[in-house]
């Protein structure tokens, strides 16, 4: 695991100096080892966190063939790059090293930019072709681990990088513009939805996509193709026996390629199955595993106790943490900071404070996200039931139950189901979560428009799904799902909380053979017997303890709703009256959902965590943002 820079197009001495620059500003994704490298139109960055071939591995990393030469950056782990390698062998290759990125680079000889299809793991990379001077960039199918890129002002120069945060050490982005319009659609998703960002001009490869980049006669050109979007298939003709014996061996199968690691690997463990199973058939893999666990003192749902539980009935080593509503506020700015556009989950705290836990004991981990969007986990799946029924219904009895739906006060039980109930899934369901409405928006935000709705963020999702036969009301939310949520919410916070620490997260369950086995799953086998994600409970239910099969999903479950109307409200209000972003968020009206809350007249816990992330966000990245490389990015410092 790895963080990377580059710069491709015109390069001077100014790009050089940045391009070191920027590399500080995310040393903590690679502390083992760092380099530069630069020809005619090409720099790259490299921060290395040694994993796989501690010794010959680093990077940028150079290799010829037959005259061609190549240099590449890779931030990531390929699991099958020992298949890939004795392949090649086979065919007459050579190799230096055990490492990933020569076996990468050979395959780029071999097949050009389509190899990419042939990688099974989480990746992002850029690879420079020194005999025709293009530059090959790609990521994973899932979108694992990020690459950013933006433009610079004359348009000669195209600049990449593993972190946004990079971006400050730029001249020309001294000061980050807000993207108005994805600002608007943050407060309702509670993060910016890929491949866009918080930040006007920079965005993230789309998942599952390559770019080939091309510099002929100083005119810049870029071309994005998707190699890789993964469809759900439910199959009826296989049995419900013959899908759970597959989905458990591409688990196990998966858990073993994710174990491959020259250094000790540990798992997260909360409360929930996911990460039960994972840590389970690891264990079994690898004896002596440590897993890892952080609760807090005010936490009704146990997290510790429920997960010492789990660990004590497979017998693995616990390393747990009891953390403070005092750990969690010292941890939030940086939390925050590292996360590089807002995301509004209250879990990234726990993440990070974990993860901090985690480091140092390992420098990998297992982590068991992935398995609600490709398995149907996720409570609101279960709602697809009853309103299933109600959406069944005669269209006249539907808007006459509409009608009902809207007289009745928000407070009035069933009201929320009535109104999901006859509103297509197209046109209200947006992803996991949903914060603000468009009338809670135009309060609350000081430009707000009313032509950016926010069904224009999963209207090509929705238009895409209608083309697949057999998609159910279940599976469009699930792939809804997949490419908001995962991308811009699950994944961010895995991957930039934890290289905060320098620690590797793996995620098993996003992987091509368990989304081969889940993709055929129907309806019945993942909601059934009163619960979600059944078939993959039941699949493992002999190696894990009954209360953990049949508990419900916690995540990482934050006490932030009891303290944001108790003991963090004077903090929370703090961090309100201090907002400098006057200019995009209603002051009074913020401080208004804070009071409500805390008078208890509504639950608005989740509005408010937006709205804390959010300015908190915009005061390091654009009030304070000289302020912040200073202290963060230490531009004096030199790789």
């Amino acid at each position: 695991m790895c963080g990377h820079i580059g710069f491709y197009g015109k390069i001077t001495e100014k790009e050089k100096q940045s391009a070191e620059k920027m590399s500080y500003a995310i040393r903590h994704r690679g502390p083992d080892w760092a380099n530069i490298y630069s020809a005619d139109n090409v720099c790259f960055g490299f921060r290395r966190l040694s994993i796989i071939d501690l010794k010959g591995g680093n990077q940028p990393f150079e290799a010829d063939f037959d005259g061609k030469g190549y240099a590449a950056v890779y931030n990531g782990e390929v699991y099958n790059y020992l298949e890939l390698k004795s392949e090649l062998e086979k065919d007459g290759y050579t190799f230096r090293t055990n490492s990933e990125i020569e076996v990468m680079l050979t395959m780029y000889h071999k097949y050009g930019a389509e190899f990419v299809r042939r990688l099974r793991g989480m990746f992002s990379f850029l690879i420079y072709s020194k005999t025709d001077k293009t530059l090959l960039v790609a990521r994973d199918g899932f979108g694992i681990k990020p690459m950013y890129y933006r433009f610079s002002d004359d348009g000669k120069t195209i600049v990449f990088a593993s972190e946004l945060k990079a971006y400050l050490c730029l001249d020309e982005a001294s000061s980050f513009k807000v993207d108005k319009r994805q600002l608007q659609h943050y407060l309702t998703f509670q993060y910016v939805t890929e491949p866009e960002t918080i930040c006007e001009g920079i965005k993230i490869l789309p998942t599952g996509s390559y770019m080939l980049c091309s510099n002929i006669g100083g005119k810049l050109k870029t071309k994005i193709t998707e190699y890789r979007r993964y469809i759900f298939a439910p199959d009826a003709t296989q049995t419900y026996e013959e899908k759970k014996k597959r989905l458990r061996e591409a688990v196990e199968s998966s858990v073993k390629y994710h174990l491959l690691a020259d250094v000790p690997v540990g798992t997260f463990l909360s409360s929930g199955i996911d990460s039960a199973i994972i840590t389970a058939v690891a264990s079994r893999l690898s004896p002596g595993i440590k897993a890892f666990t952080v609760g807090f003192e005010s936490d009704d749902n146990n997290e510790i106790e429920n997960a010492n539980q789990i660990a004590k009935h497979l017998n693995v080593e616990h390393i747990k943490m009891q953390c403070t509503m005092q750990d969690f506020v010292d941890s939030f700015e940086s939390t925050v900071y590292h996360l590089d556009s807002p995301v509004a989950d209250p879990s990234t705290v726990a993440i990070y404070l974990v993860s901090s836990l985690a480091a140092k004991h390992v420098k990998t981990v297992l982590s068991g996200e992935g398995a609600d969007e490709l398995i149907a986990g996720y409570r609101q799946y279960a709602d697809v039931i009853p309103t299933g029924k109600i959406y069944a219904l005669p269209k006249p009895v539907k808007s006459v139950l509409g009608f009902i739906a809207k007289a009745l006060p928000d407070n009035v039980k069933g009201k929320g189901l009535l109104t999901r109930g006859v509103t297509p899934i197209e046109k209200r369901f947006v992803g996991h979560s949903f914060v603000f409405g468009e009338e809670a928006k135009k309060k609350l935000l000081t430009n707000y428009d009313p032509s950016f709705d926010f069904t224009e963020r999963t209207a090509e999702i929705y238009a895409r799904s209608a083309e697949y036969p057999g998609y159910t009301r279940l599976l469009k939310m699930q792939d809804c799902d997949l490419h908001t949520w995962l991308a811009s919410d699950i994944l961010v916070k895995g991957d930039r909380i934890s290289m905060a620490h320098s620690l590797e997260v793996r995620v098993p369950y996003l992987d091509d053979e368990v989304f081969e086995a889940a993709k055929v799953l129907c309806d019945g086998d993942k909601l059934s017997h009163g619960t979600t994600k059944y078939i993959l409970r039941d699949a493992f239910s002999d190696i894990i303890n009954h209360e953990t099969v049949i508990r419900p999903k916690l995540g990482y479950p934050v006490p932030v709703r009891k303290w944001l109307g108790g003991d963090l409200y004077e903090w929370a209000r703090e961090i309100l009256e201090n907002s400098t972003a006057d200019e995009y968020i209603n002051k009074a009206e913020a401080l208004k959902l804070l009071e409500m809350h805390r008078r208890g007249e509504r639950d608005l816990y989740h509005e408010i965590w937006v709205l804390l992330v959010f300015v908190t966000w915009y005061r390091l990245y654009v009030t304070d943002a000289e302020k912040t490389r200073r202290t963060r990015s230490l531009l004096n410092k030199q790789i």
